[in-house]
């Protein structure tokens, strides 16, 4: 099984967007006769630039590719982490790995998301979503 690193990368912006869920691409999980892709994880970087804005993140999963259902985190459902507040200046950028939870696997379609809150994001305020796993046949 090969190993991917940064694979099916989206980037954009979060400008005049408050309160706003964007998804990264969509990892196809496999049907009901294969499992595609094994030890998921999502690789975010965020850039929040903007005073009081921030990014939240969590995994999305589908069966369809267009509706997209939040997972729940761990067994009592707790929010998500904040990724990153903005600070109205030059913040570095924000880098981490989300491993994949189990039940995604569960899935034909996985995909990691981001939620601003907080304010309206500027051109400044970046994101980009990849994953990392071993891709099967």
């Amino acid at each position: 099984m090969p190993l991917r690193y940064a694979a099916l990368s989206a980037s954009g912006t979060f400008d005049g967007l408050t309160a706003t869920t964007v998804g990264g691409s969509a990892v196809d999980m496999g049907d009901n006769a294969r499992q595609k892709v094994r030890n998921l994880s999502a690789l975010v970087t965020v850039d929040a630039e903007t005073t009081s804005l921030t990014f939240t993140g969590k995994w999305q999963v589908s069966n369809d590719g267009s509706t997209w259902v939040d997972v729940a985190n761990g067994s009592q459902n707790a929010a998500g982490v904040v990724l990153a507040t903005g600070t109205g200046g030059a913040d570095a950028a924000v880098t981490r790995a989300f491993p994949a939870p189990e039940s995604a696997y569960g899935w034909r379609k996985a995909r990691f998301a981001l939620t601003n809150g907080g304010a309206a994001g500027t051109t400044s305020d970046t994101y980009t979503i990849s994953y990392c796993f071993r891709a099967g046949p």
